[in-house]
Order: C-alpha cells, then structure tokens, then sequence
C-alpha cells in the first residue's frame, strides 16, 4: 500500500478570519492576508496524515495505490465517510468496484474495508505495479463540525505565531496546548 496522499483538499478552512481577528483581538485589516497565512499554516500543523492530529480536520478526499485489490484492509485514518475502489484489469480498462460491495467499519487502528465476498476479483494489468487505487473521504465535516478544541488550538497557535513575529524572544505555546489537542489526536493501536 502507498503512502497517502491528497485528492481533494477541504473546501474551507475550520475558522474564520473574523474568529482568528476576534481571538487576537485585531480591529484592523493591515494584517488579514499573514493572518490569513498563519491560519493555514496551524491547519497544515494539526491536519492530515503530515499533521501532529494525525486525522483530517475538514472533510477531504485521499488517494492510494495498492499492487493487489485486498477483499479486507484498513485505512490508517479515522472518520472515513465513503470509499471508492478503481482498478486496471487485466485489458487495460479501468473499473470501479459497486458501492453496495464496499462496507467501511471504524476499528482501533484505523477504517476496516471490507470487500463482499460476493464480488467476483478479476484478473488486474499484470505489468502495472498498483493497478488498484483506493480513495477514500474523512474527516469531521464541515467547520461547523468541528470540535472546539481544535478551533482553540488552531487559534492558540496562530495567536502565539502572530505575536511571535514582532519580537526577537521565541514564545512558546501555553503548557495546556496538549491538553487541549489530545482528546482529537489520533494514534493508531
């Protein structure tokens, strides 16, 4: 299995600018486009597979490649909401498998994919090294989805970042920052 990677990015962010400015007590619009990169750049630090959350925040699609079409696999990620499974047969035609042979389960370690046993496997392009491609969709949801802890620790951040940047002393995040993020933070058991 690949590693995965990013199909279709989340259509907004998980706050707002007027949020963040309200945050950091900020009446002024001089600043909304670094404002506007440090809110991107806390959701980049927290989301997705790279992120310290190690789950996507936003609703948002991922790609990977396997060698095999497997009837039982799991996806290292939580939340997964839909899963489509394309392949190369042996022809060189690419095929979907049916939604209704695709079940999706949440275990411990990640989404359980299950392929139904009544899905006849074909035969896949014999000289293509991941002829089968698995996307799959996760996520919370939209920002109004989100858990409050997050926004919190996305506007902790960019309040530490933005007032960072003014002085020569490096701040750190308040101690409580874990705290707040570890109930979202995803491991796998």
């Amino acid at each position: 299995m690949s590693r995965p990677t990013l199909k279709t990015p989340p259509a907004e962010q998980p706050v707002t600018l007027a949020e963040v400015k309200a945050h950091c007590v900020v009446d002024f619009s001089d600043d909304d486009t670094l404002l506007t990169g440090l809110i991107g750049a806390a959701v980049a630090h927290l989301d997705g597979f790279r992120g310290i959350l190690g789950r996507a925040i936003i609703t948002q699609t991922w790609s990977l490649s396997q060698a095999r079409l497997r009837r039982d696999f799991t996806l290292p990620v939580p939340d997964v909401s839909a899963v489509s499974i394309t392949y190369v047969d042996a022809d060189g035609v690419e095929l979907t498998v049916p939604d209704e042979y695709v079940s999706v389960y949440p275990v411990a370690c990640g989404s359980r994919v299950v392929l139904s046993p009544d899905f006849s496997a074909p035969a896949l392009q014999s000289l293509n090294e991941a002829p089968v491609t698995v996307d799959f969709t996760c996520g919370y949801g939209a920002a109004a989805d989100v858990p409050q802890s997050i926004k919190l620790a996305i506007f902790m951040l960019v309040a530490t970042w933005y007032e960072q940047r003014t002085d020569g002393e490096e701040k750190s995040l308040p101690s409580w920052f874990d705290a707040v993020i570890s109930p979202a933070r995803w491991v796998s058991v």
